[in-house]
């Protein structure tokens, strides 16, 4: 009953084949990585779109963020089709929470209907910020995301 449904269903050790984004039927977006989609799509190897394409077809989700670590994410809209953006970490300690800050940063960003490359764009900036601490040690700093961002955008 959500207005708005951001769905990220993260596979570990415990969970891997078990736990994947179509327990989530009718999100609104989807981000995961790139070895979840493939999971996902039962195939480990093949052309990145076309799997996106098939997954978001079949759970009928209109954009997705698939993040890729030093490749950035690779974004989709149904409307509109891919564009990647590019990762913007400077310094990588631990990726731990790096998904979880993706996911919350551009849910909010997509939730307000900004364009799905600002809100990648946005993720990644927040990815940036977790990977750069051990073990979700800080949150993401808004005000230190805010000029990240600002820096990026000049």
């Amino acid at each position: 009953k959500s207005k708005f449904l951001a769905v990220n269903a993260q596979t570990n050790a415990g969970n891997q084949g078990y736990h994947t984004v179509s327990t989530y039927p009718r999100a609104d977006l989807m981000a995961i990585t790139e070895r979840e989609i493939r999971l996902e799509a039962r195939r480990r190897r093949g052309d990145l779109e076309e799997i996106i394409l098939e997954v978001a077809g079949r759970l009928d989700c209109p954009r997705l963020c698939i993040t890729r670590g030093s490749q950035g994410c690779l974004t989709f809209e149904r409307d509109k089709g891919f564009l990647p953006i590019p990762a913007i970490a400077q310094k990588v300690v631990d990726r731990v929470g790096a998904g979880d800050a993706f996911l919350s940063v551009a849910a909010l960003c997509a939730a307000q209907g900004a364009p799905l490359e600002i809100s990648g764009l946005c993720g990644n900036a927040a990815g940036a910020q977790a990977v750069a601490t051990v073990c979700n040690q800080e949150a993401v700093n808004r005000l230190a995301l805010l000029r990240h961002l600002q820096a990026l955008l000049k």
